[in-house]
């Protein structure tokens, strides 16, 4: 639990601290879980949050659980029982394409939360705000037929007839929209993000940033991409989510095998975040980091070992990191659809083709330049299956890149520095 901002003030003034000393963030660990199978009543599930000693819980949650009082303050009473924050994660809607009550006015099809709820939890210091899970994905699917054959629908604007740079000012414009919603409420909103690309769309519009360590990226990847698009945004927070899905697999009740995740990876994601300074982390999802009987798996136990190990280590802090490298580029989203059927290369959802393939490969070859070859030609992700430099290669957390940032085509790199350059954004016709 945070320290009240009046008891630090104190503290600041008692200690004769100048208005310039770095503020030190204190590292917020949660897990991401659901109540669907009524585990809060399980004292078991409740024993193994606190031995791992959670600050919060990211709650998937269902429209159903919502509507209904008592299932809601279940959970409600639950985090207040134990001091834990909370949020409330809407995933369920991408992938319950034809439940009516995701669908909006306006034609975009994403799970907002009601404003009986946040007008019911608006004065509860614990509620922190909405998760708005992949996003970045369900927006780029946009006009693709799913599994049943029926097409995607906008997740936040219906960009297909928009330029990618158009495409890029209206996310951001509706992104904007969100958040000054929950922010009426004193919520935040977290966009919990899938690939190395897409956070400064977000981060414009006024949204926290939550990028996926873990799943199909490199750690030191994702937190030279999301880290610069918060400092190019001045955002106010860095958030991060550990998750333990890669590609098809997940440790379901903590069983794991080949090509899976493993509990050593998940402890150097955990450290990776904790050296790097995010100031919120959570690990996805609880049923990895607990058996069938809420014991705590291998996993969970590594979140244990991280508990005592970040007891003797300094935490890092985003904000004021060293930077060897600013790197400059239009953030068009591509990862390497060449290489999977995944996903189309479709900049924001926008149809209009993708103008900058020429400079995603110099994207790509800086990439490999910095990593010493670590990151292969062509893609920056194992999601991208058929590349031969991705293609049947064991999952590692990092890729060794240097301390780097990366802007967007918009950001104006600090003048007052010592760093590199690398200026991969569009230039103006005619140069």
């Amino acid at each position: 639990m945070r320290v009240p901002l009046a008891f630090s003030l104190l503290i600041w003034l008692a200690t004769g601290l100048s208005a310039s000393t770095p503020v030190a963030h204190h590292l917020q660990l949660g897990v991401d879980a659901d109540n669907w199978s009524g585990q809060i009543g399980n004292p078991q599930f409740e024993r193994s949050l606190r031995d791992m000693k959670v600050d919060f819980v990211s709650w998937h949650i269902l429209p159903d659980e919502e509507s209904s009082p008592q299932h809601l303050q279940d959970i409600v009473q639950f985090c207040r029982k134990n001091h834990w924050h909370y949020l409330f994660n809407t995933e369920v809607a991408n992938y319950k394409r034809g439940d009516a009550r995701f669908k909006h006015l306006d034609g975009t099809f994403r799970y907002d939360l009601a404003d009986r709820t946040l007008e019911q939890l608006k004065d509860d210091p614990l509620f922190i705000g909405v998760v708005y899970d992949e996003a970045d994905l369900m927006q780029a699917l946009l006009g693709v037929p799913d599994k049943d054959g029926k097409t995607i629908q906008p997740y936040l604007v219906d960009t297909r007839n928009l330029s990618p740079e158009e495409a890029f000012l209206a996310v951001a414009a509706r992104v904007k929209q969100l958040t000054r919603r929950y922010n009426a409420f004193g919520k935040r909103v977290i966009f919990e993000m899938t690939f190395p690309d897409y956070p400064f769309a977000f981060a414009r519009g006024g949204a926290l940033l939550a990028p996926k360590l873990l799943k199909e990226n490199f750690n030191d990847l994702m937190y030279a991409v999301y880290r610069g698009a918060a400092l190019e945004y001045h955002s106010k927070e860095l958030w991060a989510c550990a998750d333990l899905w890669f590609l098809d697999k997940f440790p379901y009740e903590g069983k794991y095998g080949k090509d899976f995740h493993t509990p050593g990876q998940l402890l150097e994601t955990l450290q990776f975040a904790y050296s790097a300074g995010f100031d919120y982390l959570y690990i996805e999802q609880s049923k990895g980091l607990m058996d069938s009987k809420y014991e705590l798996s291998e996993f969970g136990r590594k979140v244990v070992e991280f508990q005592l190990w970040r007891g003797e280590h300094k935490q890092g802090n985003w904000r004021n990191a060293p930077v060897d490298y600013y790197i400059k580029r239009f953030p068009d989203g591509y990862w390497g659809q060449e290489y999977s059927a995944f996903v189309p290369d479709h900049p924001y959802g926008s149809w209009k083709g993708n103008p900058y393939r020429h400079l995603d490969d110099l994207w790509f070859k800086t990439l490999r330049d910095l990593s010493h070859g670590n990151i292969p030609e062509g893609a920056d992700s194992w999601n991208a299956v058929r590349n031969p430099g991705f293609r049947s290669r064991p999952y590692q957390t990092q890729a060794g890149l240097p301390a780097m940032v990366v802007f967007d085509h918009l950001g104006a790199i600090p003048t007052n520095r010592t760093s590199k350059v690398i200026d991969l954004s569009p230039k103006p016709s005619g140069q």
